[in-house]
């Protein structure tokens, strides 16, 4: 990931503060379009970061995902198609990014826990391996057939170790809503996984 460097906003492109985003990203393909760019990067950069920092608790993390996000726009501004206010496109934007991020962090370290488990383990019965492969099938595929809101739920608590709390500010829900869908894909997976064992 790259983070972005942008000079100071000069005395020339003061006119640009007065306009709208939606003004503004209407003059992003046009002559002005690297004055109009900073605008808006100055405009949102800041807040952008300290929601990022609410979710991955990286100061550098969420800089370098919310430069990303706006390096994103401007390689595709020919493109760039937004049919919600800019500060509720960027917002959507750079939480999906870190959710990526987290995604990316999860998959790091359980590899490593992997890794470090196998060096620690003791010998297995290739017996042992094909029943213990085949309960961890059986349970993934359970999971999978979760709805989908259930499912991704249940993968921020159960794979990323993230407290409800934490769950409902990411997706903007209740906790109470974080339990319902826990308590009703903890339920769903009993019966899936007791289904196949018998």
């Amino acid at each position: 990931m790259q983070v972005l460097s942008i000079p100071s906003p000069s005395i020339s492109k003061i006119a640009l503060v007065q306009q709208s985003d939606e003004e503004l990203i209407l003059l992003l393909n046009g002559r002005e379009a690297s004055k109009v760019f900073e605008q808006l990067f100055y405009r949102h950069y800041e807040i952008l970061c300290r929601k990022v920092m609410t979710v991955v608790h990286c100061e550098q993390a969420a800089e370098e995902i919310v430069s990303d996000v706006f390096l994103k726009i401007w390689k595709n501004r020919a493109q760039l198609t937004i049919t919600t206010k800019l500060k509720y496109y960027l917002k959507t934007a750079v939480r999906n990014q870190a959710i990526d991020y987290l995604r990316r962090q999860a998959r790091e370290r359980n590899f490593k826990g992997e890794i470090d488990r196998d060096y620690e383990s003791n010998y297995t019965s290739p017996y042992e391996e094909v029943v213990g492969q085949e309960l961890s099938q059986k349970v993934e595929a359970a999971i999978e057939s979760l709805p989908p809101k259930g499912k991704h739920i249940f993968r921020l608590s159960r794979d990323r170790g993230m407290k409800y709390r934490e769950i409902a500010d990411l997706l903007n829900i209740s906790i109470k809503t974080v339990e319902t869908h826990m308590r009703r894909s903890l339920i769903h997976l009993r019966k899936r996984v007791q289904e196949e064992v018998n």
